[in-house]
């Protein structure tokens, strides 16, 4: 039987390079573990939103290095900035293959790889997989959300963290975290789109990211359509490291996307206040 390809795609906009190259890696130390023996090959594709003429040179020199040690990758260039689900929609995906979407920021452990492809293999009607992810200090990060409502959006979009403690039992229902995470979790709804493994078939279906959502809740919007035509699953020993940040902390020009795509995904899937 032939073994599927894994297809990666990362979109950058003036991603620092350091950080992107520790991702790269990462992923290839993960991706050796599982060639030859859950996929044939695992094709990179990393997606620039119009970064400009010497970050571009900087970031080709890095596909450049990483291409002469062995790890098929490759540079794709917009003209202009699509935003990250427009991005990421430009990679296509055979059916029969499986897709990561990777931020440039999310660094896999060695196993992260084989423990959401052996999770897939033994779990036939689950499309979707999310990671465990920690940051940088090796906390736990939720990425799974339970749907959100205006104050809540309200808070992690706008509150500083002293004033977030106020509200920590209404943040803390949000992010699921009665639940325990040391155990896989079906039939998830929401779930961060920085690091998503998938079959091909389930790209395909979704048709990927909608391209209305230039930045922020493009995830949510995919991974309820997505739950309309699979299985999505949590899986505790798929591990990475992210090191992004929300909203709050990248300053107004992010709150303002966030705002705008907030209001076409409550548009879109109905308001809900508190």
């Amino acid at each position: 039987m032939v073994k599927p390809n894994l297809v990666v795609s990362i979109v950058v906009h003036r991603s620092p390079l350091p950080v992107l190259e520790q991702t790269l890696v990462c992923l290839k130390q993960a991706a050796q573990k599982v060639v030859g023996r859950l996929v044939a090959a695992v094709d990179v594709v990393i997606v620039d939103n119009d970064s400009g003429g010497a970050y571009v040179a900087g970031l080709q020199a890095l596909v450049d290095r990483w291409q002469a040690n062995g790890l098929a990758v490759r540079l794709r260039c917009n003209g202009a900035n699509l935003g990250y689900g427009r991005g990421h929609n430009m990679v296509g995906t055979a059916k029969k293959d499986y897709r990561l979407i990777l931020n440039p920021d999310v660094y896999l452990q060695l196993d992260a790889l084989t423990a959401a492809l052996d999770f897939l293999d033994d779990h036939p009607a689950v499309g979707l997989v999310v990671p465990r992810a920690l940051d940088a200090e090796g906390k736990p990060l939720y990425l799974c959300k339970r749907h959100p409502s205006l104050l809540v959006l309200a808070l992690r979009g706008f509150f500083p963290v002293w004033l977030q403690q106020y509200f920590v039992h209404i943040l803390d229902r949000y992010e699921m975290r009665d639940l325990d995470w040391d155990l896989p979790r079906f039939d998830l709804e929401l779930v961060s789109g920085c690091c998503m493994l998938m079959r091909g078939e389930v790209w395909h279906r979704t048709g990927g990211f909608d391209p209305d959502y230039f930045m922020y809740f493009e995830d949510f919007d995919f991974s309820l359509r997505a739950h309309q035509v699979t299985r999505i699953a949590y899986v505790p020993d798929f591990i990475v490291t992210h090191l992004g940040g929300g909203a709050a902390r990248k300053g107004w020009r992010h709150r303002w996307w966030f705002v705008r795509s907030a209001w076409r995904f409550f548009r879109h899937y109905g308001w809900k206040w508190l």
